[in-house]
């Protein structure tokens, strides 16, 4: 039976380089989102760019994960597949400018709270009995943010704190499932698509990693020794800021 992952916040750059990585792999993914035109664009751009036998991979899904609609949905879906994994991409706020979130109202706030935490854990719950079955694994795309002073983040520093206990308490209590938080650094400064594609080799001739391929790899091979764990991936610093002239 084909294997699937689930990939939530599917439309953003986490959820996007994380289902093109599985689909590379022939692994398909359930992409499930609330912003129907960025499913959409990713959609048509995994069908430009890649095989039709990897981009028919892909099954977009939108809609809340609180509905029952939704969810009877993504029942429906994995009926067909063999459930191995759910990426469960956090959110936060919509950023101002690059790298600046600023006078979040507290709807703003819970909004990001229900989009990380809420929604996941009642879809989590939801599909606990196939999660348990298959021994899948979660992996939580959480964040290092409780160890920084960022005092307009600190709503979302406490809710990626949160999912980081949640991590922990699923090990807990959930010892069929191999549960993970990894934090994938985001560069505030990236290079441009045609930059970044020019350093795309290392020094010694080989691709670097990426926070997807770590990602990805947590999710297909985790061992569960390793369940209730936190890791962190970090750019090379080539990737990260142009080359001076």
């Amino acid at each position: 039976m084909q294997q699937i992952v689930i990939v939530t916040r599917v439309g953003s750059w986490v959820g996007a380089e994380t289902t093109v990585e599985l689909l590379q792999r022939n692994i398909a993914v359930l992409g499930i989102g609330t912003n129907a035109q960025r499913i959409s664009t990713l959609h048509s751009a995994l069908q430009r760019q890649l095989p039709a036998s990897k981009s028919a991979l892909f099954i977009p899904c939108v809609g809340q994960l609180t509905s029952a609609s939704t969810q009877q949905k993504i029942l429906d879906y994995l009926e067909n597949y063999r459930l191995i994994a759910m990426i469960n991409n956090t959110g936060a706020y919509e950023e101002d400018e690059p790298g600046v979130i600023s006078g979040a109202s507290p709807f703003e706030q819970w909004e990001s709270l229900q989009r990380s935490l809420v929604d996941p854990l009642v879809l989590f719950h939801r599909i606990r009995h196939l999660l348990r079955r298959n021994r899948c694994r979660v992996v939580n795309v959480a964040s290092d943010d409780a160890r920084s002073s960022l005092p307009r983040h600190v709503s979302l520093i406490a809710i990626k704190t949160a999912v980081n206990l949640i991590t922990a308490e699923i090990a807990i209590v959930d010892p069929e499932v191999t549960s993970l938080a990894v934090h994938p650094a985001a560069p505030a400064v990236r290079l441009p698509p045609q930059e970044r594609q020019s350093q795309e080799q290392s020094k010694d001739g080989t691709p670097p990693p990426a926070a997807a391929d770590l990602i990805v790899g947590l999710a297909l091979s985790a061992e569960p020794s390793l369940s209730g764990q936190y890791f962190m991936y970090t750019e090379p610093e080539f990737l990260v800021h142009p080359p001076q002239s």
